[in-house]
């Protein structure tokens, strides 16, 4: 749909203000900035489909970006943010048309060692450097990012924070928000002179997963951690049963160092091509990353529970031609979809005190939906687990009943068929969110409809979720 006049005038002072900066008003161009991978959920291909920025602006630098910005804000332009466009829950795209800011040319390690200490604490980068840049530059000095997404190949730092929770290194370090996980983050606000604000300690999570909605994330600064030498498992186990039985006491071995434990069930194996001949049919399967001191002893736990190694590497050198982990989180069901394209899942966050018992009851009782799978991860310092069963999708009234069923069994369900913050349910928004948008986003321009949300997108990708209450 073209702009109104008045928006027609309002993009035009923007282009007049951003001077030689990289800026685009084509159709075309438009239509592929203002996407990200939400078409892996039917729903948000119905909704979503056809909302599109009205002008597209790509800042090389820190300085560019507050000139884009102050532009918008003098001409009161709504603001997406876009990093790779890696998001799958509609972060990515403009509700409200306007300006696609893309900060993805915002790149380089800015600093990653505490110069007052003997060892480094933290690393430092630009919102617009690639995840797997800023890991492969610690690990020549033998650190190593906590957690990182599946797409880490591609995703933005900026990007992950912004959209993202948890991810490769969850079993072990815990999910985003978890206190300790994000050291800085500084943020632009939306301002006709934008200013750089640096938040630290508690206040980083008010930005964490908030779509952009409260400040322009520019730079991130984490925490390091050793970087072992990996290796990749592809573990089979008879029945789904022993594999969740193996990855719970995996997971719960606080002797043993993990990055990835993802059980899931029979036929799951069967739709990745790259890895069924690993597995043999009608078995379930574990997909696990494992430092190579602690494989001895996984083996043993193997072995114990029914299960047979099937597959071992160092990390990223599998004869399935990527990295083990974009078999497990958000990667997996891209990979699923060129099995079936209509399959989908929801986020279940399982409870810690009972997670096996859990576990085993949604295979159980949840069969009919489909064939579960997870990914082990901490939350606040205990075990849990994330997924869902692999559903193929019928109708958001199919959602809706399935959403009903695991809540009934203790599982706590986010929506990841939403692009609205309050309807999704892994982000808590709160008085301390509200307060710092108003200071960041005065004008109300960042991500609107997002944390606000149109009623009709509301009734057309709300579900009966009550979000993660753990």
């Amino acid at each position: 749909m073209p702009p109104s006049s008045a928006n027609a005038d309002a993009i035009a002072r923007v282009r007049a203000d951003l001077g030689a900066i990289a800026s685009s008003t084509d159709a075309r161009r438009l239509r592929g900035k203002s996407r990200d991978r939400f078409a892996e959920s039917p729903m948000l291909r119905e909704v979503l489909r056809g909302r599109n920025a009205e002008i597209f602006i790509a800042p090389r630098t820190k300085d560019e970006l507050a000139v884009a910005v102050g532009a918008c804000a003098r001409a009161r332009v709504p603001i997406t943010v876009r990093g790779a466009g890696s998001g799958q829950f509609g972060q990515g795209v403009p509700l409200s048309g306007g300006a696609v800011i893309d900060v993805a040319a915002i790149t380089g390690i800015v600093d990653w060692a505490d110069k007052s200490r003997a060892l480094p604490t933290s690393v430092r980068a630009r919102t617009g450097t690639i995840v797997s840049d800023i890991d492969a530059h610690l690990r020549r000095s033998g650190w190593e990012l906590r957690m990182h997404p599946s797409s880490a190949q591609h995703a933005t730092i900026g990007g992950y924070i912004a959209g993202g929770h948890a991810g490769v290194g969850s079993c072990q370090w815990g999910i985003l928000r978890d206190t300790g996980n994000i050291t800085a983050i500084e943020v632009m606000t939306v301002e006709e002179q934008p200013r750089l604000v640096e938040l630290r300690g508690a206040a980083v999570t008010a930005v964490q997963h908030a779509f952009g909605a409260n400040g322009i994330i520019t730079e991130v600064e984490l925490p390091v951690a050793p970087a072992w030498e990996w290796h990749e498992l592809v573990v089979s186990f008879p029945t789904f049963e022993q594999a969740l039985r193996f990855s719970v006491d995996l997971g719960n071995s606080d002797g043993l160092l993990t990055k990835v434990i993802s059980p899931q069930a029979h036929p799951l194996p069967r739709y990745l091509p790259e890895l069924a001949d690993l597995v043999p049919d009608g078995d379930s399967m574990v997909l696990a990353l494992v430092a190579v001191q602690s494989v001895p002893n996984v083996v043993d736990l193997i072995a114990a529970t029914g299960g047979t190694l099937r597959y071992r590497c160092r990390e990223g050198k599998g004869c399935y031609g990527s990295p083990l982990y974009e078999f497990t989180w958000g990667h997996s069901l891209s990979r699923y979809q060129r099995h079936n394209p209509e399959l989908v899942g929801l986020m279940g966050l399982f409870p810690p005190d009972r997670l096996y018992q859990s576990l085993a009851a949604v295979h159980r009782d949840c069969a009919d939906l489909g064939p579960l799978k997870v990914e082990l991860k901490r939350v606040g310092g205990r075990l849990s687990a994330q997924g869902s069963p692999i559903i193929d999708f019928v109708s958001k009234a199919h959602l809706e009943r399935a959403t009903e069923r695991l809540e009934a069994l203790g599982v706590s369900v986010a929506n990841p068929h939403t692009p609205l913050l309050g309807a999704g349910g892994m982000k808590p928004w709160g008085a301390n969110e509200a307060a710092l948008k108003r200071e960041m986003d005065p004008f109300a321009l960042l991500a609107q409809g997002k944390v606000e949300p149109e009623s009709s997108l509301a009734l057309a990708t709300g579900l009966p979720n009550r979000g993660w209450t753990y």
